[in-house]
């Protein structure tokens, strides 16, 4: 894998906490870093394309909505059964 040199600045009381990490893991703050920017970047990545896909379902209407007042009543309520869809 090709890697680049990436510079970013960030307050001196996380690098400093990083630094303690990357010791205590015996590993960079570098690695911690990347591997930190991969995950990121991997969570983003399925959170975009669950909502795309989210999308595609309503567009299409292959998905039916509980509606948020019936939610918001149900968990201020002493029931067992979620509300039904719509």
């Amino acid at each position: 894998m090709n890697k680049v040199v990436l510079t970013t600045h960030i307050d001196s009381g996380l690098n400093q906490a990083l630094e303690e990490i990357a010791r205590f893991d015996n590993r960079s703050a570098s690695d911690l870093a990347d591997q930190a920017i991969r995950n990121l970047v991997e969570e983003r990545l399925a959170t975009r394309d669950l909502l795309r896909h989210g999308l595609h379902l309503v567009a299409t209407g292959d998905i039916r909505a509980v509606d948020s007042a019936a939610v918001h009543d149900w968990l201020n309520s002493d029931e067992d059964t979620f509300p039904k869809a719509r």
